[in-house]
C-alpha cells in the first residue's frame, strides 16, 4: 500500500489530507502571525502533530501521493517542522513548539476508512486503556508548554519568553541542537527531539530544505488564494 494519506483531493487540486496537515495549519499559523507579534509578552505558537518523529523527505513528492505507509509520519512530520523553521526566520521573535501529544483519547481518524485506520482501532480499542495519557495530564503538559521558559524565542529571549525556569529546568535545545534558538520538535514529555533527528534535520538544511518545503507550501498559497501569505 503506497498511497499511505489518501487518494482523496482537494477542489483546489491539494491532497486532502497534506492539506488539513500542513497548508491549513500554516495558514492559520501565518494570518495570525501579525497579531501575536504585537504582543507585549509571551508570543508563541504550538502545533500538535509528531514533533520528534520527524523522518526522511520525499523531495519528489511532498504531497505524498506515493509515500509508503510506513513512511508517511516521518516524511509529514519533517515537512511541519521544517516549515516552522521557514516562518522563525521572518519571526525570530516568535517561538515555535511541534509536540507530540504521546498517545492520547481523541477523535482523531474517526472517519478514517480502510482495512489499516479499522485495524488500528481495533488495537488501540484493546491497549488503549492501559497506555493513553490522562485527558488532565495532557492538558496540564500542554500548558507548560504554552507558558514555560524553557522554549524562547530565537531573539528577545528575556523576562518575556514565559514562565521563569526553577527546580533546575534548563533551557530546551531546538531542532537546529543549540539550546533557545526558537524552533522546539518536542515529545509527550517536553523533552526535544534527540541526536538522530537533529542530524537529519541538519542534513536538511544543507541541503535548501527548508525553502524548498516553504515554496511548495508559498506556491500553493498563491496559486489559490493571488497573494503571498508571509
Amino acid at each position: 500500500m503506497t498511497q499511505a494519506l489518501t487518494l482523496l483531493g482537494t477542489s483546489e487540486g491539494l491532497h486532502l489530507a497534506l492539506s488539513l496537515i500542513l497548508h491549513a495549519r500554516n495558514r492559520f499559523i501565518v494570518n495570525l502571525l501579525p497579531l501575536l507579534q504585537q504582543g507585549n509578552g509571551l508570543r508563541r505558537v504550538i502545533t500538535v502533530a509528531a514533533g520528534g518523529k520527524e523522518g526522511p523527505i520525499d523531495a519528489n513528492d511532498f504531497e505524498g501521493w506515493n509515500v509508503p505507509f510506513l513512511k508517511t509520519r516521518g516524511h509529514v512530520t519533517s515537512l511541519i517542522t521544517l516549515s516552522l523553521e521557514a516562518i522563525a526566520s521572518k519571526t525570530p521573535q516568535v517561538s515555535f513548539i511541534h509536540d507530540f501529544p504521546g498517545p492520547v483519547r481523541s477523535g482523531l481518524g474517526r472517519d478514517a476508512k480502510g482495512f489499516i485506520m479499522f485495524l488500528m482501532k481495533m488495537v488501540f480499542a484493546v491497549i488503549g486503556p492501559f497506555i493513553y495519557i490522562p485527558t488532565e495530564e495532557s492538558g496540564e503538559r500542554h500548558l507548560f508548554l504554552a507558558t514555560s521558559a524553557r522554549y524562547p524565542p530565537g531573539i528577545e529571549g528575556d523576562e518575556r519568553s514565559g514562565v521563569p525556569l526553577d527546580g533546575g529546568i534548563g533551557v530546551a535545545r531546538g531542532t537546529d541542537g543549540k539550546e533557545g534558538s526558537g524552533v522546539y520538535s518536542v515529545g509527550w514529555d517536553g523533552e526535544s527531539a534527540g541526536a538522530k533527528v537533529e542530524s537529519l534535520l541538519d542534513g536538511y538544511r544543507k541541503e535548501g530544505m527548508v525553502a524548498k518545503v516553504w515554496k511548495y507550501i508559498e506556491d500553493d498559497y498563491v496559486r489559490i488564494t493571488g497573494v503571498k501569505s508571509i
